[in-house]
């Protein structure tokens, strides 16, 4: 992501989970315009197809997800690129964690007994399909790169919002939690990033194999 549009999207971010956050804490419960919606369609939606929502929303369970992530990690180390196997792992890392031990219990918000807001299940997911999207539009050939990155935004979107219809329709959390989840991991995850390029160059090691490599 260009370094000047780093600031807005996590302001942007960050404003949305806001004021889904004070909403939801200000009613505890529900919030009837948007939540009682959300589960009238995701019950339409899986009464039509009996027997998926189990089954997708295993895509945002964050033990599942580990295996993904660490994927993702050992194969961008393999082809030397640290600063990726970096993102892919604590971008994921810094947004759960932070979402589980500080977000959650400042908001307060519960359903059947468990703090509820933002959703870790959409947290999870919604990280780890933004790290794939910030290395492609980073990675992405010049004259390609907008195409690419519209078609990974998309892809995305999609599978996100898959899962958090299967969430939904199972209970396990609010509509506006997983609205709140979706934005706290694109702010976190492009937070991290922006951080990670404020790092030192490629080791010398590595600069000079490249310079090698170049040479012959």
């Amino acid at each position: 992501m260009p370094r000047f549009m780093v600031l807005p999207a996590v302001g942007v971010a960050t404003a949305c989970f806001g004021v889904v956050g004070l909403v939801g804490r200000e009613v505890s419960g529900p919030v009837p315009e948007i939540d009682n919606l959300g589960f009238a369609a995701a019950d339409r939606v899986f009464t039509a197809v009996p027997g998926v929502a189990e089954p997708l929303s295993y895509a945002t369970h964050p033990l599942a997800l580990v295996g993904v992530i660490m994927l993702m990690a050992i194969v961008a180390y393999r082809v030397r690129r640290p600063r990726i196997a970096l993102l892919a792992v604590l971008g994921p890392a810094a947004a759960v964690s932070f979402n589980a031990w500080v977000l959650k219990p400042v908001v307060g918000r519960e359903l059947d007994g468990y703090l509820a807001y933002p959703s870790g299940h959409t947290t999870t997911l919604v990280s780890i399909l933004t790290v794939f999207t910030l290395v492609t539009a980073s990675n992405a050939p010049r004259g390609r790169r907008l195409r690419a990155t519209t078609g990974t935004v998309v892809i995305s979107l999609v599978l996100a919002g898959t899962a958090v219809s299967a969430i939904v329709g199972l209970r396990y959390h609010y509509l506006t939690d997983t609205v709140g989840g979706f934005c706290w991991a694109v702010g976190a995850v492009i937070t991290v990033a922006a951080v990670l390029d404020l790092l030192p160059g490629r080791h010398p090691a590595l600069r000079l194999r490249h310079e090698q490599a170049y040479r012959a």
